[in-house]
């Protein structure tokens, strides 16, 4: 339980006023709440279209739901798109990449890839009828926290220090092991969406490689980015189906 709450705290902005003694063990080892963590961020998800689907219509519920996301997270997925865009799309040395997505100041590459990211999202979850759009709200953000599994277990960190190095280099075949059990089981309240267990295995692969190839590794901003983009493939899988 003290893993939980620390990946709540972690992850989310869910006010939790428990003061807890941590260590670098606790949050390596607490990865595998990460798709427990992504289901209650997906109840706020649904509760919030809800909310806003009874007061506009889909189009709101729609823009709640995505906004929802943001401030429960704090927009931290997002600050590690708007970085990695910023910096692995710069075309500069490793060195250098690694200087830019440090730096505070949101350039034009993250902003792009923030709205972009977001204007994606609204008009995806508009696509999707009430209520089925409920189902995919629920787990979407825990297929999104497993793809950070996926990255964190399939990579080595970039940096010399940093916060994804607790999870990156960090995480075994154990942690990776429960962390899809769980999905799995989570999935079963959508059997649609079990397929996406090995359609995020293959995206988070391929983005490692991708990330790797520019800087030798990966950080906890490439990191949220793959969490941001796999929900983008998440939406557009069911888009399809």
């Amino acid at each position: 339980m003290k893993k939980f709450i620390v990946m709540l705290q972690f992850l989310t902005r869910i006010p939790i006023n428990i003061h807890l003694e941590v260590d670098e063990d606790d949050f390596s080892n607490g990865i595998v709440y990460f798709p427990v963590v992504g289901l209650v961020i997906g109840m706020f998800l649904v509760s919030f279209h809800y909310i806003g689907y009874r007061l506009g219509g889909v189009f709101l519920a729609s823009v709640m739901a995505v906004v929802a996301e943001v401030f429960i997270t704090g927009g931290l997925h997002l600050d590690g798109l708007g970085d990695t865009f910023d910096g692995i799309y710069s075309n500069r040395p490793k060195e250098r990449i690694l200087e830019i997505m440090k730096d505070s100041r949101l350039g034009t590459n993250a902003a792009l890839a923030v709205l972009s990211n977001i204007l994606l999202k609204i008009a995806l979850i508009n696509s999707f009828s009430v209520p089925n759009v409920y189902g995919i709200l629920l787990i979407m953000p825990v297929f999104s926290r497993l793809s950070i599994v996926y990255g964190a277990r399939f990579s080595v960190y970039a940096r010399k220090s940093g916060m994804g190095n607790l999870f990156i280099g960090k995480t075994n075949n154990k942690h990776l092991a429960v962390a899809v059990v769980t999905t799995l089981i989570i999935a079963l309240m959508n059997i649609w969406s079990i397929p996406f267990i090995l359609i995020g295995f293959l995206f988070s692969l391929w983005y490692v490689r991708h990330i790797s190839s520019k800087i030798d590794g990966m950080t906890g901003d490439t990191l949220g980015a793959l969490c941001e983009l796999s929900e983008l493939v998440y939406l557009l899988y069911f888009a399809i189906i």
